[in-house]
C-alpha cells in the first residue's frame, strides 16, 4: 500500500514539472529568439536594403548613379521574368515526366536540358546587368561592389536565398 502511494505521488510530481515546464516554454518573451535580433528588421524589409536598393549597399552613391542602378535593375528584372516563368513550366513538366507511371527517359532529358538552357540565359542577363552597373561606378565603389558581390541582403553567403538547402 505504502508503495503505491509513493508510486502515486511520484506520478503527480512528474505531471505537474511536465505541464509548467511546457507552460514556462509557451510563455517566451516579446521580440525575437535569442541570436535572431537582426534577422526580423531585416524579413521586413525584405531583400530590399535602407534606400530601397538590392544587393550590397555601395557607399558614396550619387543620385545620379542610384536612378541609373534602379533603371538597369528594372531592365534586367523585365527581361528575367518571363525566364523564370518558363523555368517554373518547365520543372513543372519535369514534375509531371518524372512521376508518371509511363516514364520517358528521352522527354525528361530533353526538359531537363531546356531548363539548363534558360538557366545560362539567365545567368548571362545576370553577369551582364553587374557588368553595366560597374560601368557606372567610381574605383572605390568598383572594389566594394566586386568584393561583396552576391553578399547583399536577403541574400545569404554567395548568393543563395535564405531559404534554398533548407528543405523548406
Amino acid at each position: 500500500m505504502k508503495v503505491q502511494k509513493i508510486k502515486f505521488i511520484s506520478f503527480i510530481i512528474m505531471m505537474f514539472m511536465i505541464v509548467g515546464g511546457s507552460a514556462l516554454n509557451a510563455q517566451r518573451p516579446d521580440g525575437p529568439p535569442k541570436g535572431q535580433e537582426g534577422k526580423a528588421e531585416m524579413h521586413q524589409r525584405g531583400s530590399q536594403g535602407e534606400q530601397g536598393q538590392k544587393g550590397p549597399r555601395i557607399p558614396g552613391l550619387t543620385e545620379e548613379q542610384k536612378e541609373q542602378m534602379k533603371a538597369i535593375r528594372l531592365k534586367s528584372e523585365k527581361a528575367a521574368l518571363p525566364l523564370k516563368n518558363q523555368v517554373g513550366e518547365k520543372e513543372a513538366r519535369l514534375r509531371t515526366l518524372t512521376t508518371s507511371e509511363d516514364y520517358n527517359a528521352n522527354a525528361v532529358n530533353k526538359v531537363i536540358e531546356e531548363v539548363g538552357a534558360i538557366k545560362t540565359e539567365l545567368m548571362k542577363l545576370k553577369v551582364a546587368t553587374g557588368q553595366e552597373i560597374k560601368q557606372i561606378l567610381t574605383e572605390e565603389q568598383l572594389v566594394f561592389f566586386n568584393n561583396h558581390a552576391g553578399k547583399g541582403p536577403g541574400q545569404g553567403p554567395k548568393g543563395k536565398g535564405p531559404q534554398q538547402g533548407r528543405g523548406r
